[in-house]
């Protein structure tokens, strides 16, 4: 009976074997690592998208006359209750008579709003161990942060806009509100900005009404594109 040879790999197979792995490794690996870090911060910015959205809803179900929203490292928010609102903005003796005459509203306390400190939490950056990004406006920028006020008729607008972080809205021209985030991996608080070139950077544009627009930065065509 002739006896059966079982033919295994040479040395030179396994090494072209170890070889093409190794350049798949190579190329593959980085793209894989810079998959899963643009995944996480997509998942924060929808996250945020959802968050406001949130706070509109409650506004528009009636559970607040308006609410605030600080949009840098916290998502800090501020309320008024339907009856302080219809004071301020309907009363005939409004403690904030220019807000009601310029159809704004102002900072916080300062303005009749009242801090709900369970957001207070940081959400982003250097101090946030959980979260993936950092964030622009922020403490370390000119502005620091981009505050939106949400009134169910959405006739309130913030009485400081130029201390938002904001640009024109490529398709109508108008102007909206932005909050950019980066990916800490390739970032820094100082270096995440609106007009860097860091890949992988994400944008929500937010107009008077609250509609939420999101772009993702191309680096190779150096512009934001629409998702």
């Amino acid at each position: 009976m002739p006896k059966k040879i079982v033919k295994g790999f040479t040395i030179l197979e396994l090494l072209v074997v170890l070889a093409i792995i190794g350049v798949f490794a190579v190329v593959a690996f980085p793209n894989i690592i810079k998959w899963i870090g643009d995944r996480e911060v997509r998942k924060e910015v929808y996250k945020t998208v959802e968050f406001i959205k949130e706070r509109k809803s409650e506004v528009e179900s009636g559970k607040y006359g308006m609410t605030q929203i600080i949009l840098n490292r916290q998502l800090q928010v501020a309320t008024m209750t339907p009856e302080r609102f219809f004071n301020i903005y309907k009363g005939f003796n409004s403690p904030y008579q220019t807000h009601k005459n310029n159809q704004t509203c102002g900072f916080m306390s300062t303005a009749g709003f009242t801090r709900q400190n369970q957001y207070d939490p940081e959400d982003f950056g250097p101090y946030a161990s959980d979260s993936s990004v950092h964030i622009y406006p922020s403490a370390w920028h000119n502005p620091m942060r981009t505050v939106i006020c949400i009134s169910k008729d959405n006739s309130i607008r913030y009485d400081k806009p130029n201390q938002n972080a904001r640009k024109r809205d490529d398709e109508t021209g108008n102007w909206v509100d932005i909050f950019v985030f980066c990916p800490k991996s390739n970032s820094t608080q100082l270096t995440c900005k609106y007009n860097s070139t860091i890949d992988n950077r994400y944008m929500i544009e937010i107009d008077r009404f609250q509609n939420i627009k999101v772009f993702k930065y191309n680096k190779n065509q150096n512009k934001w594109k629409k998702i």
